[in-house]
């Protein structure tokens, strides 16, 4: 597949997963694609792209404009200046100069998915979030149903202002990327950087979010999967009550299963056909189970896989469209877990066998982290 580089990039099985380009995310979609799990075909915008769309002149306004940010502000302070960042990458990327490339990358992907007008997820991918150590998951933002070239554009622009949300900046500074970082913000490779997923909308029946290890006790050795009718929106803010199957990856078995009642969903706004809103679930589904046993088990063998691949437990979102198993699930975003891969793993005592300090570490349960 052509490639526009350096500013938008396809993600294939050919590209290569560079977060210091794609981002968090876009990154993450590249290794997906090259270890052949299916994903919805997308492009991004890279680091780059934003860069030469924000131009050193308005990136170095907006480095001053965070460093006079009184470090001590919170709250509704915080939130006054950050508003008013934003509004300066807003106006002052409007008739950006990657317009006309951003049009033909949007005519592209719609040929590819074979739609006659182009929806999408624009999803914001800052080349310091979802790192091993950090996760700023949640801290900026992602828009789902957007409808052609012109939206995309628009969405895209707001991606790049997330940025500096007050969350944003009031994480980077509880995790030690601080003032500092902000006031070098107009440097080549800089902390601020934001690429961003343009990924063709998974029409779900269900969708959610696995974790390739128990979050509750750290159990490498089991597979925990959330999931809701509708789109996984609600259950990734919090917002809706899942379904959870822990899973035993080694055998399959789902060892336990908590069916809950899920009476809305997160659909697609039919009388706009953009944007997202919630609507009532039929009742003979309510207290169903979202997942079948193929859909889990075909979960499972994902979890198992991006796992191997990354070297590293992963928290990972997916789609389950309409259809049989295994072709009907996609995976949407993937990224390193973040509280137990941090712990350090018990040493191997002496004596036992390989084999016997696999089974050991994959089987061993460690003790649940301290409260917060």
């Amino acid at each position: 597949m052509a490639r526009l580089v350096p500013a938008i990039r396809f993600i294939d099985e050919g590209t290569d997963a560079d977060a210091g380009v794609l981002g968090g995310k876009g990154a993450g979609l590249a290794a997906l694609a090259a270890g052949g799990v299916r994903i919805p075909p997308a492009f991004v915008v890279t680091a780059d792209g934003y860069r030469a769309a924000m131009g050193p002149d308005l990136r170095r306004a907006v480095s001053e404009r965070l460093a006079a940010i009184p470090a001590g502000a919170t709250g509704a302070a915080l939130e006054t200046h950050a508003a008013e960042v934003r509004a300066l990458i807003l106006e002052g990327t409007e008739g950006h100069p990657l317009a006309g490339e951003l049009r033909e990358a949007c005519e592209a992907l719609r040929a590819l998915t074979g739609e006659e007008t182009l929806t999408v997820a624009v999803r914001s991918s800052s080349i310091a979030e979802d790192a091993a150590d950090q996760s700023f998951a949640g801290e900026h933002d992602s828009y789902l149903w957007v409808v052609g070239a012109e939206e995309v554009d628009r969405r895209m622009r707001e991606c790049w202002a997330s940025l500096v949300t007050a969350r944003a900046v009031a994480y980077r500074r509880s995790a030690g990327a601080a003032t500092d970082a902000d006031a070098d913000a107009d440097a080549d490779g800089d902390e601020l950087a934001m690429a961003v997923v343009v990924q063709q909308m998974a029409p779900a029946r269900a969708a959610g979010v696995f974790m390739t290890l128990n979050p509750v006790n750290g159990d490498r050795s089991k597979v925990m999967i959330e999931s809701v009718w509708g789109l996984g929106e609600p259950l990734v803010s919090g917002e809706a009550n899942p379904d959870r199957f822990l899973v035993d990856k080694i055998t399959g078995e789902v060892v336990r299963r908590e069916i809950a009642d899920k009476p809305t969903q997160a659909i697609r706004d039919p009388a706009s056909g953009r944007g997202v809103v919630i609507a009532e679930v039929d009742e003979e589904r309510v207290a169903t189970p979202s997942l079948e046993r193929e859909e889990i088990a075909e979960l499972v063998r994902i979890a198992r896989l991006v796992e191997r691949q990354a070297g590293a437990p992963q928290d990972c979102e997916f789609a389950v469209l309409e259809g049989a198993a295994p072709d009907n699930v996609r995976l949407l975003q993937c990224r390193p877990e973040t509280v137990w891969s941090q712990k350090p793993r018990q040493a191997t005592a002496p004596g036992r066998t390989a084999m016997q300090a696999v089974l050991a570490t994959l089987t061993s349960k460690s003790p649940s982290p301290p409260a917060t």
